[in-house]
């Protein structure tokens, strides 16, 4: 059992929180710090979606407050990656995050199968370091700045730079807090005003996602969503045939070919892509950007997506029971 446990910053990746733990631990061997949170040597640093959850909770000093489902809706990524997927699975997910493997989860949500490749450093925005050393002492990494697909910061509406501490590569049983050895800018990023336009767009609807309470549902719900717009804006017709060429350039015109590279998400006008395969009748979940995306293009609000904003503060938590009910009925 820990004696003390850092209160979680706003916007605070878990990662990071227990990186602050281990530097002020007194630990000399970094494996002692995983004995101290989890109880266990057999577990990894993840950053997305973090395991081993309930043990952490365990090993907590008395009388804490947090509980697993308090740091996986506000300290990690699982409610911007799960936004889109079935209850169901949503829910295994969950357990998986809470006594699991990682590996398992990130199978579930599709960043395995999407043709995604995830961020290989941690990001930084210059000026909330600034800031954060300000007004907490210290900086820290924000989960808002490692979503893939998203550049810029959207609260001082810069661009988001790489750190020199990789993600998933190097020792995986340790955690290394942001600092101004790991986080230089050695030269300024640049963005044309049409791409800072869409880059704001994305942190912005990101950020939506990532900060509220939703309701887990299936695919076809999504669908159905979608063909309504598409239908209203006459890529579609009642009989559910799809002017797939159409809706593929217009998309493509709108973001820009450039962009969309950017996030990974090209569009093919003469093959099957990604987008055809989101509006039509299929039961595959992608990637949770390309949702937003597409809700962009249709004008879709991301709002429409959720239900009420999450708790932001620990301070304010309250018994396990009591703190949120975190699957709405389905729809």
């Amino acid at each position: 059992m820990v004696n003390f446990f850092p209160t979680p910053y706003p916007d605070e990746l878990l990662y990071s929180t227990l990186a602050r733990y281990c530097m002020r631990s007194g630990n000399i061997r970094e494996i002692h710090n995983f004995e101290d949170l989890f109880g266990t040597r057999n577990c990894i640093a993840a950053m997305e979606l973090p395991t081993q959850l309930d043990a952490l909770i365990k090993n907590m000093p008395v009388s804490t407050k947090y509980t697993a489902e308090y740091f996986i809706y506000n300290h990690t990524l699982f409610p911007f990656l799960a936004a889109f997927i079935p209850e169901e699975r949503a829910k295994k997910i969950i357990q998986t995050m809470r006594n699991g493997e990682g590996a398992v989860s990130y199978i579930r949500i599709g960043l395995i199968s999407n043709s995604i490749t995830l961020n290989k450093y941690f990001r930084f925005c210059p000026e909330c370091f600034k800031e954060d050393i300000e007004t907490f002492g210290e900086p820290y990494w924000h989960r808002s700045h490692q979503i893939t697909g998203v550049f810029v910061c959207s609260k001082h509406k810069i661009p988001l730079y790489n750190s020199t501490e990789l993600i998933r590569a190097g020792n995986r049983q340790r955690y290394i807090s942001a600092s101004h050895k790991n986080c230089i800018v050695e030269e300024e990023i640049s963005y044309s005003n049409d791409l800072m336009e869409k880059m704001l767009w994305m942190a912005e609807d990101a950020e939506i996602l990532l900060n509220n309470q939703f309701g887990f549902k299936e695919p076809e719900w999504f669908k159905n969503q979608f063909r309504v717009k598409l239908i209203e804006k006459g890529y579609a017709r009642m009989n559910n045939y799809i002017h797939q060429r159409k809706l593929k350039q217009d998309f493509q015109a709108f973001y820009g070919e450039e962009y969309l590279n950017l996030v990974q998400s090209p569009i093919s006008l003469k093959n099957t892509c990604w987008l055809s395969q989101m509006v039509q009748n299929n039961s595959r979940t992608t990637y949770a950007l390309r949702y937003l995306l597409l809700s962009r293009f249709l004008g879709i609000s991301n709002e429409k997506w959720t239900k009420s904003p999450l708790n932001p503060s620990p301070l304010t938590l309250f018994s396990k029971s009591t703190l949120f009910s975190f699957f709405a009925p389905k729809i």
